[in-house]
């Protein structure tokens, strides 16, 4: 029963999505072809060098504030200045980024978004768990876009985003569902819980290594994490937008 109801919410889900692509001026282009094929698709030298070491300079300020509305996990690891955008216009640019717009539009269909900017640090502290706690997913039933930039060179030591390619698209989720991978809704996953689903699938992890001021456009439906960072730190800005209100529970993370 539960599997039934989850089928008719993919089913909605997807008529809605397409009706808005249908009425929108959203264009199938190269980039959106990647992304609806795979979960991910990379954008080189969206920043220049310049442009990071600034904007790395402003979040390492807004972090050491006293004022700041600052977020930190229980390692003290990963610090979070959520709703940037609000307060600095430099951060704001890159929320209206057009290029970042028309990605959103020709993936979601949605012109005129709720959202806000994420600008985060995540240093190298024992026991991290890396950005975003974990493996997981931002929604088990609906597809979302993302924007995550990159402000300072990210290998696979400095905690780089690993997601699980094809993770996102409707029939793999069900599928994990009908071979007793994952729980109906799950959408947040052990590393055995993880591995099975390899074996299971034959999916492998792509890390989003980088140099400073790369973009990925990513569906974060699909199964991601910030990989455990173990030496130096990472500066990024994530993008986050929804077709209706911004969920209540961010509230208490607006800035003042």
């Amino acid at each position: 029963m539960r599997m039934l109801v989850i089928f008719i919410k993919e089913l909605v889900e997807s008529f809605i999505r397409r009706s808005k692509l249908l009425f929108s001026r959203a264009k199938n282009n190269p980039i959106n072809a990647v992304l609806k094929e795979t979960g991910i698709v990379k954008i080189d030298d969206f920043y220049t060098k310049e442009e990071c070491k600034k904007l790395r300079d402003k979040i390492d300020n807004y972090i050491e504030r006293e004022n700041t509305n600052l977020w930190v996990d229980d390692s003290g690891a990963d610090h979070r200045v959520y709703f940037i955008n609000e307060i600095d216009d430099e951060f704001n640019k890159f929320y209206e980024h057009p290029k970042i717009r028309e990605g959103l539009l020709n993936y979601t269909g949605c012109s005129k978004p709720s959202g806000m900017l994420l600008a985060a640090r995540i240093d190298a502290k024992e026991g991290n768990l890396g950005s975003g706690g974990g493996w997981h997913r931002d929604s088990p039933i609906r597809h979302q876009f993302k924007a995550v930039c990159y402000l300072s060179d990210v290998d696979t030591a400095h905690g780089p985003f690993q997601y699980i390619k094809g993770s996102h698209r409707k029939l793999d989720v069900l599928m994990a569902y009908i071979l007793g991978v994952f729980k109906t809704g799950q959408y947040r996953f052990s590393e055995d819980e993880i591995e099975k689903y390899l074996n299971k699938t034959s999916k492998k992890i792509t890390e989003f290594t980088a140099k400073e001021g790369t973009v990925a456009f990513s569906d974060t439906k699909g199964i991601h994490r910030g990989k455990p960072i173990s030496e130096g730190c990472r500066y990024v800005l994530f993008c986050y937008f929804w077709d209706k209100g911004i969920p209540k529970h961010f509230e208490i993370l607006k800035q003042n």
